[in-house]
């Protein structure tokens, strides 16, 4: 609908502003993304990201000028919105206890930062606390011994046993990239790994 969304605003007093057959004004905001994608990218590009929040009106606003424009359809084959990330139970935008990337890769292992991330399903919220960093510590730690018990033993897996993780693991990342479901996987065949013997195979 023509009144969902704003593709000229008029300026008011001290706004920038350009003339044009409306008058005088500045175009409404998410045509600033179209613009970008369009010249970065072309008309219709493979995955656009973004939190739950833009979806509307900043996603939709997008997609409904890009396709009225270019006349092709879907001018996005992959939309993948985030859930919010919080700190300690409150939305990280508005919590007193901020945090950047760099002070918390001071204080903990970047692998961890980075599996404490896919953890949760990349459409949930999630809780940035001491408690779910230091269980991604502790993930982190139980792969890497899991490795090294591996690589240095000398009996191998089942090679029926890694094909059949690696077909669950594609399969879960293909379900809406469900990465919880994945490492979920990963560490049921560590478990059968570690019933079995390490093998010197198990990362092939």
């Amino acid at each position: 609908n023509k009144g969902d969304f704003c593709l000229w605003k008029f300026s008011k007093e001290g706004e920038p502003s350009w003339d044009s057959e409306f008058g005088k004004g500045r175009p409404g905001w998410h045509i600033e993304d179209t613009a970008i994608t369009e010249k970065e990218l072309g008309k219709q590009y493979d995955i656009h990201g973004g939190a739950i929040d833009l979806i509307f009106p900043h996603h939709e606003a997008e997609l409904a000028q890009m396709e009225s424009l270019s006349k092709k359809k879907p001018f996005v084959k992959y939309w993948v919105h985030s859930g919010f990330l919080n700190i300690n139970k409150e939305k990280m935008a508005k919590s007193s206890s901020f945090i950047t990337l760099k002070n918390a890769l001071e204080n903990h292992n970047p692998l961890a930062i980075r599996y404490f991330f896919i953890s949760a399903h990349y459409r949930s919220p999630l809780d940035f606390t001491k408690e779910s960093l230091n269980q991604a510590e502790s993930a982190i730690k139980r792969l890497q011994e899991f490795y090294t018990k591996a690589k240095n033993s000398k009996k191998n897996i089942d090679q029926k046993i890694i094909s059949s993780t690696k077909k669950k693991v594609l399969n879960a990342l293909d379900d809406d990239f469900n990465t919880p479901k994945a490492m979920g996987e990963l560490f049921s065949f560590i478990r059968e790994a570690n019933k079995l013997g390490y093998g010197k195979n198990s990362y092939n």
